[in-house]
C-alpha cells in the first residue's frame, strides 16, 4: 500500500476515533511538522509547544476534514498558524532566540533528529523566512506549488516567485562562495 494510501486509510479509521490510527497518523508526519516548526520558530520549545498544539487540534477537528487526501497539507497548515500564534506571543513578550544553527539535529524529545548538511544550512541562512519556508516545503517535503499556496493562504504565483527568487539567491551564493568546484 502506497504511502498516500495509508494515510487516507488511517485518516478514516481516525475519524472514528480509532486512537491507533491516529496515532501512526502522527507519526507519519512528525518529522515533517518538526523540520517546517524549526523554519519558522526560534527556540526547541516552541517548535515541541507549536506541535503539540498542532496535534491537539488536529485530534479534535480531524472529523471535519472532508477530502482526506489533504490531511497532510491540512495538518501543515495548522502548524504554520500555530508557528504565527507562537511568533506573535513572543514578540510580545520579547523572548531571548537561540539561532537556527545550533538547533540542527538536536531533540531530546524522541523525535528523529534531523541530519543538515552544513553545506544546505549555508544556502539556507541566506534566505528570509518566506524563502526558507517555501523552499522546505517544495524541495524538502516535496509539495506541489499548489499545495504550499494553500498550505500558506497565497497565490500560487507567489509561491512561484518565492522559489524562483530563492533559487536566484542560492546559485549567486554557491558561484561567490564557490562551495561546490565542479
Amino acid at each position: 500500500m502506497k504511502d498516500e494510501e495509508l494515510i487516507e486509510v488511517l485518516v478514516e479509521k481516525a475519524k472514528k476515533h480509532d486512537e491507533k490510527a491516529f496515532t501512526e497518523l502522527i507519526k507519519n508526519i512528525e518529522n515533517q511538522m518538526y523540520r517546517i516548526a524549526l523554519l519558522k520558530l526560534k527556540s526547541e520549545n516552541d517548535v515541541y509547544e507549536a506541535m503539540q498544539n498542532t496535534i491537539i487540534l488536529i485530534y479534535k477537528n480531524i472529523k471535519k476534514l472532508k477530502d482526506t487526501k489533504k490531511f497532510k497539507s491540512w495538518a501543515i497548515k495548522i502548524l504554520m498558524n500555530e508557528c504565527l500564534k507562537i511568533i506573535n506571543k513572543n514578540k510580545r513578550d520579547l523572548d531571548i532566540r537561540t539561532d537556527y544553527d545550533e538547533r540542527i539535529g538536536k531533540t531530546e524529545y524522541g523525535f528523529e533528529k534531523i541530519e543538515s548538511d552544513n553545506d544546505l544550512n549555508k544556502l539556507l541562512k541566506n534566505l528570509n523566512e518566506n524563502e526558507k519556508i517555501v523552499i522546505s516545503l517544495y524541495y524538502g517535503e516535496g509539495y506541489t506549488t499548489k499545495e504550499i499556496a494553500e498550505i500558506l493562504s497565497e497565490s500560487e504565483g507567489t509561491i512561484k516567485s518565492r522559489i524562483r527568487r530563492a533559487k536566484t539567491k542560492i546559485k549567486k551564493y554557491i558561484e561567490e562562495e564557490k562551495i561546490y568546484e565542479w
